[in-house]
């Protein structure tokens, strides 16, 4: 039995999330069946992060046991010929038998971006969120430190996850403008807000970013966003950002 890892890219826009749902399509789904289209088998996944409805990836990762003898280069051709085309395998490797895509995770790293003014470049409009009065990115940055660190993230959680343990540790946020670049002179100013920690809650970044944008509009001070985390209370902290914005672009094991 051979244990493979694979690393894959896809634009989320048109996708009802990772995981399997009936009559939608999915992640899991398009790629469970190109793998068994493949290898003439049905192939089950184990994925390091199970990404929302429209919420992209870089640099997602899976691991397969298979006994198929598939060299791992050949793997990647002809799993990109049968994926559609907003999936890309970038990387295959075979790894021990003990690895696990999901439970060997040691940190993730989620970029989300914003754009803060009047006018957005329509090529960018999937994969920002546009903000239009000016934010405060001296209070963001203030309010992000408070969130750094071991904590009990429930404020942070939306409901219909399957979390039971709410406790989490974020080891860096970075808040910082930045800029996007499609072409040369296409270029976007955004505001970067870049998460890695050792997991995340359901909606979580998407959450804090949300909380963030509210501090940013002076609707939330900094300082409350130690009482928010005390409280435990998803009604307290800010709204859910939406999901364009938001890209996996790293897994560390």
């Amino acid at each position: 039995m051979r244990n493979i890892k694979l690393i894959f890219q896809y634009d989320g826009a048109n996708f009802s999330g990772f995981e399997l749902q009936p009559g939608k399509r999915t992640i899991r789904g398009e790629i469970e069946k190109a793998l068994s289209q493949l290898l003439n088998k049905n192939i089950r996944i184990t994925a390091a992060s199970r990404t929302d409805a429209g919420v992209h990836a870089l640099a997602n990762v899976i691991n397969i046991k298979i006994n198929h003898p598939i060299p791992t280069a050949k793997l990647v051709l002809a799993l990109n010929s049968l994926l559609p085309e907003d999936i890309r395998i970038v990387k295959v490797k075979e790894v021990k038998q003990k690895f696990n895509a999901r439970f060997d995770v040691k940190s993730k790293t989620y970029e989300y971006l914003i754009y803060n003014g009047m006018n957005l470049n329509p090529l960018f409009r999937k994969y920002v969120w546009q903000v239009k009065p000016k934010l405060d990115l001296l209070a963001m940055q203030r309010a992000a430190k408070c969130l750094v660190g071991k904590h009990d993230f429930s404020s942070f959680c939306a409901s219909g996850g399957d979390d039971n343990d709410f406790v989490r540790t974020m080891m860096k946020i970075e808040v910082r403008k930045s800029k996007i670049e499609i072409w040369k002179g296409c270029q976007l100013e955004v505001v970067s807000c870049k998460f890695k920690g050792d997991g995340f809650l359901y909606k979580m970044v998407r959450n804090m970013v949300g909380t963030l944008v509210e501090v940013g509009l002076v609707k939330i001070l900094p300082g409350e966003i130690e009482a928010i985390l005390m409280a435990k209370d998803r009604k307290l902290a800010g709204r859910t950002a939406p999901a364009a914005g938001l890209c996996l672009i790293k897994v560390d094991y």
